[in-house]
């Protein structure tokens, strides 16, 4: 996993169709955990000029991870591109640090490019969410347009490789 405190934020292109997905659901989970502190996974569907936002709730994180990649496997063919937007965590130098994490891909890609906001919630005072400017690329994580279905087991390596955690 980078190792994201050490490493700049990166500028996305608001012009380019593909960026403008990621800052939307970035923006989208921002808010939503700004206004209830939880965050529920979803999926934003780029269709042409629209997007379509779809939510994954789960029991666990296997059960989210799978209801997105149905989703995402079902409009495939009329789609441009997809993200799949939870919170998690990515761990730096100082150790494991809460983030808002989006996946982007396009079919036919075989992995999905990895972003992250970092934010910290003040716990011992009044539950502010307090968020780190930029964004961070993580790298690289498998595509939900992948074949098969996540397993338990699956879902621990997916959570060492890209930080995810259990909703």
């Amino acid at each position: 996993m980078t190792d994201s405190h050490t490493a700049d934020a990166i500028e996305l292109d608001e012009t380019n169709d593909l960026d403008k997905i990621i800052l939307y659901a970035l923006d989208e989970a921002t808010e939503k955990l700004e206004q209830s502190g939880e965050l529920e996974p979803f999926t934003v569907i780029l269709n042409g000029e629209n997007l379509f936002i779809e939510s994954h709730p789960g029991e666990d994180a296997v059960e989210c991870f799978n209801s997105a990649a149905e989703a995402v496997k079902l409009l495939a063919h009329v789609m441009d591109a997809y993200v799949f937007a939870y919170d998690g965590y990515v761990t730096t130098s100082s150790g494991a640090r809460d983030a808002i994490i989006a996946e982007r891909a396009r079919p036919g890609d075989e992995t999905a490019e990895v972003f992250a906001i970092l934010y910290t919630l003040d716990e011992e005072g009044d539950g502010t969410l307090s968020f780190e400017e930029g964004i961070y690329d993580l790298g690289s994580a498998a595509s939900l347009l992948q074949d098969e279905a996540v397993t338990a087991d699956d879902l621990e390596e997916l959570q060492e490789s890209a930080g995810v955690r259990e909703y």
